[in-house]
Parts: C-alpha cells; structure tokens; sequence
C-alpha cells in the first residue's frame, strides 16, 4: 500500500504540472491570436500610412485576420482553458487529500486496512477527473514533460527531501 500511495501522489502531482503548463500554453495561443485579430481590425488607421509603401504585407494582414476570424470558433483553445482549469482545481484538491493520506501512513496514524479504503476512494476521483469529453483532443509535447519534471523535481526536494535525476 506504502508503494501504491507513494506512486500515485507523484502521478498526479505530475499530471497537475502538465494541466498547469498545458493551461498557460492554451492561454498563450488564444491571447495571440486575440492581439493579432485586435490589431488587424484596428489598424485600419495605420494602413493608409503602410498602404502606399506596402500594400502586398497589408493585404496579407488583412487576408491573414479575415482567416482567423472565420476560423477562431474552431479553435478549441478557451474551451481547453476551461475545462483544464477546472480539472487543475479539483487535482490540486485530490492531491492534498493524497499527500493527507500518505502523511497518515507514513506515521503510522492510519491502519493499512483503511487507508486502502480511501486509497481506492481517491483513485476513482482520479479517474473521473482525468476522464475528457471526445471533443477535447490535447498533447502533452516533450517541452511541458520537461517543465513538469522540473517542477516535479522541486516539489520532491522542497517537500520530502529528495533529490531525483530526471532522464530526458
């Protein structure tokens, strides 16, 4: 049970690193896209001035902006803040309750007995959680692996002293 406990704080405080990293990515890429939509349909000012010496980069903009404001409800990206938002929430939540419960065993304030209760309690909360609907399609790509091993790293040795070589 120790193992299984130990195993799963570090996943999920894991996967709450990369929800965390994948949420600042989708907030990146929609705000973006928002200035670069805001400044093409208010530039129409500074156009005259850029008309007359570049008028191909202008038409570009404007082409460019007209795209992405047909195709801007196609991007899913303030949905996948929402919704990881929200999941961030509730595993930040879940991982005090697992920290909680590895605490309790660790000092042998809790029995082995119940603490596999609430052990298996905590995993289905973890799986409801984890579960997306089949519209959300997201990556984890190898750059917010390695942030969230980073961050993994510095949880490990801030709260438990230990220090991990992460393998790349």
């Amino acid at each position: 049970m120790r193992e299984q406990i130990w195993a799963t704080l570090c996943n999920t405080k894991f996967k709450g690193y990369c929800l965390s990293l994948l949420i600042n990515k989708y907030q990146n890429y929609d705000r973006n896209t928002n200035i670069f939509l805001a400044i093409a349909s208010s530039g129409s000012i500074a156009a005259w001035a850029i008309w007359d010496v570049y008028p191909m980069l202008w038409g570009f903009i404007i082409a460019v902006s007209q795209v992405l404001t047909v195709l801007k409800p196609h991007f899913p990206y303030f949905k996948y803040v929402k919704e990881l938002n929200s999941k961030n929430f509730d595993i930040e939540l879940l991982n005090i309750d697992i920290e909680r419960l590895w605490y309790k065993f660790q000092s042998g304030r809790i029995a082995e007995n119940d603490a596999d209760e609430i052990y298996f309690d905590l995993k289905k909360q973890i799986a409801n959680i984890f579960n997306f609907g089949d519209e959300t399609i997201f990556q984890v790509d190898n750059k917010i692996e390695k942030e969230a091993n980073e961050k993994m790293k510095v949880f490990l040795k801030n709260n438990y002293n230990i220090s991990i070589q992460v393998i790349h």
